[in-house]
């Protein structure tokens, strides 16, 4: 298990996850802006929609994918 802290609108929040989905999850958030420094739940919620995008997109290319594949 790893924590993870955020800081969202002057107040640090700190999750636990289970590596090394921790390890992924903090690479991630840390490419989308900075935890350690206070962030705007503006610039949280920009960040949570980069990312469901990014999932859509993926889930559309499988959907795509397998489609191809035979039966």
């Amino acid at each position: 298990m790893k924590k993870i802290s955020l800081v969202i609108g002057g107040k640090r929040y700190t999750i636990t996850l289970e590596e090394p989905f921790a390890d992924r999850v903090e690479k991630e958030l840390s490419e989308l802006f900075d935890p350690a420094n206070d962030n705007e739940t503006k610039t949280l919620l920009q960040a949570f929609l980069t990312k469901q995008i990014e999932y859509l997109e993926m889930e559309q290319k499988l959907h795509e994918l397998l489609k191809r594949l035979p039966e």
